[in-house]
């Protein structure tokens, strides 16, 4: 029951709604520029009612619609007519707030006649007065062609409202990159002209922009663009594409030709200043190097010289090696040129300090748990039971004979890292003849840490090659065969080198390639006597900022050993087995990393900072 009550209150107020506004909609404002009168065009979906209101003051028409709405936004817009023959500046339509009224206020230059007139669901406002020239109140401006056509086709201008030049300090240079990179960032404005004359179109423009145009007698024609929301200087690099023109900036003016003639100027510019430079009288500088290899500077210089009608370059480049100084004859506007040249080129060569580090870290631990058991007859000269694990068993633990089958006694089995436990309860009741237990149990655990840090540090010059050697001598087994004699062992000294060659390269933003080969090899005892190298090697090519720290290489190791021996069956009893059998762990964890920091040592001198 409730539904069909709201239902029945949605309909009956909607209906009221809809039937209380009957309205019509206004469904386009156009601008005539090419009749005499100017006119004014209101488009709607019905017929129109309106008042019309003159305000003297302020130099406005303003046309009152009522029981309207606004079809669209692209309605809404006002139209920009300021650049026109006209006494029209500015059309402003909107939606008065809260009613169904539209309102339409045209903007004059002065007050003029003017007459509203409705046929049909068309209004139809005419402006008398004849055409005036257009007072353009912004500072860009442009310089037509001298001859202008008389009459305008007709012509329609939609812009936001908002529009208004850019405020960025160099606009115009902004523009000449932005056509390089064909990345336009201008304020969006929306251009509909239809057979326009090519100046009003460029005047549109350079008020969007706010720089300045200068168009050559040569740029004419009509153009019909339709461009909603695009960026200013997108539609400038369109219109110029389109009509084939080429521009060219001249400090804060962007002038505008055809595309001919610009070739045409710049091909008349270059030979006559080819022939002013013929003419020229040339000059002889000295200029002293510090850094900069003379023949070098000699080559790049040459092809800089000032070059003649007939192609050949008459200046003269020079080098003198005792006072390391570079002769130029010229005329004096190359030489200046040369002097900026041997400014900038004559620094130091960057100077790079590598330092690297090879960080070693070991660590071992190692654990051993193991017994021995035997048992002894009353009388020493008779073995009742076979020894376990070279366990005498007719003989004492301690004092000589020992319980051990080679006569020593415990204190000889000792180890250093090793606790060993021994006891030998005398037995009388467990088997006939049995006259004691001999028992044996060593524990054991060990750990070790070693840290090992080798930093080799050197200065090389920018694209040379730079090298650290330190060298452990090492005695290494080896073998030779002799004739006659068969395979004879020798030995020979090698070097366990920590080594460090590297070759940087400076790039232009700061930053270091380096070609590098790190070496650490260290002395490996293969046994009681004898010793081999480990090799530890990293070659490898890096880009790092000067003065960072990066870690290049790393390698890390896990060794671990688990050894269980004794006798079957019983070595595997809780406590018990530890006397019938041994136990041992080992682990060994090795880490190492290397690590590279290098720096431009003169980083100013050398041209990279400011």
């Amino acid at each position: 029951m409730l539904y069909k009550i709201f239902t029945l209150w949605f309909f009956v107020v909607f209906g009221f709604y809809h039937a209380s506004y009957a309205g019509i909609k206004i469904t386009k404002i156009e601008f005539l520029g090419s009749i005499d009168p100017h006119e004014i065009l209101i488009q709607a979906d019905g017929p129109i009612s309106f008042d019309k209101q003159e305000n003297e003051k302020d130099k406005q028409i303003v046309l009152e619609i009522k029981n309207a709405k606004l079809a669209n936004k692209n309605v809404a817009m006002k139209l920009d007519t300021s650049s026109f023959d006209s006494k029209v500046s500015l059309i402003s339509p909107y939606q008065v707030s809260g009613q169904d009224t539209v309102r339409v206020i045209v903007q004059l230059r002065e007050m003029v006649k003017t007459e509203a007139n409705t046929e049909g669901n068309l209004l139809k406002l005419k402006v008398n007065g004849g055409a005036v020239a257009a007072a353009i109140d912004s500072p860009p401006a442009i310089v037509p062609p001298e001859t202008k056509p008389e009459t305008k086709p007709e012509i329609k201008v939609e812009s936001k409202a908002d529009v208004k030049p850019e405020s960025k300090p160099d606009r115009l240079t902004e523009f000449m990159e932005n056509r390089e990179t064909k990345r336009f960032v201008g304020r969006s404005i929306t251009l509909r002209v239809r057979d326009a004359d090519v100046l009003d179109v460029f005047r549109l423009i350079s008020e969007a922009s706010g720089f300045n145009i200068i168009l050559g007698d040569d740029v004419k024609g009509k153009i019909t663009l339709s461009l909603v929301d695009v960026p200013w200087d997108l539609a400038l690099d369109t219109v110029l594409h389109t009509l084939r023109l080429g521009a060219e900036r001249n400090n804060n003016i962007l002038r505008v030709v055809t595309l001919l003639n610009l070739a045409t100027e710049k091909q008349e510019q270059l030979r006559a200043k080819k022939a002013t430079e013929a003419t020229a009288p040339l000059v002889t500088r000295v200029f002293p190097v510090s850094y900069a290899s003379l023949k070098d500077l000699q080559d790049l210089l040459s092809k800089f010289g000032t070059t003649g009608g007939d192609g050949a370059t008459s200046s003269i480049v020079q080098v003198d090696n005792r006072t390391n100084s570079i002769i130029v004859r010229d005329i004096a506007d190359n030489v200046d040129k040369i002097k900026k040249l041997i400014e900038i080129l004559d620094t130091q060569t960057p100077q790079v300090m590598i330092e690297a580090k090879i960080v070693e870290a070991t660590e071992g631990f190692s654990k051993e748990i193991g017994g021995k058991l035997g048992l002894g007859t009353k009388s020493k000269d008779t073995q009742f039971f076979a020894s376990i694990l070279q366990a005498n068993p007719i003989d004492a633990l301690f004092g000589a004979p020992g319980v051990f089958s080679d006569g020593s006694d415990l204190s000889g089995k000792v180890a250093e890292d090793s606790a060993t436990f021994g006891f030998s309860p005398k037995l009388t009741s467990i088997l006939p003849g049995v006259d004691k237990l001999n028992a044996l149990l060593t524990l054991g655990e060990k750990e070790n840490e070693i840290n090992v840090v080798a930093s080799p540090k050197t200065v090389v010059l920018n694209k040379e090659k730079g090298s650290i050697v330190q060298g452990t001598p090492v005695l290494v087994p080896g073998s030779t065969v002799v004739p006659g004699v068969g395979t004879v062992s020798t030995t020979s000294v090698q070097q366990a080198k920590l080594k460090l060659d590297v070759k940087p390269t400076v790039t232009n933003d700061g930053n270091i390639l380096l070609e590098l080969e790190i070496s650490r090899d260290i002395p490996f005892a293969l046994d009681s006597k004898n010793f081999g190298i480990a090799e530890r090697n990293l070659k490898s090519t890096v880009v790092v900022e000067s003065g960072s720290t990066l870690v290049i290489g790393g390698i890390y190791t896990l060794d671990t050993k688990h050894k269980s021996s004794g006798f079957p069956f019983l070595r595997k009893i809780p406590i018990i087995g530890w006397f019938f059998g041994s136990e041992s762990d080992d682990t060994v964890r090795t880490e190492l990393f290397i690590f590279i920091t290098p720096r431009i040592i003169n980083e100013r001198e050398a041209g990279l900072s400011g």
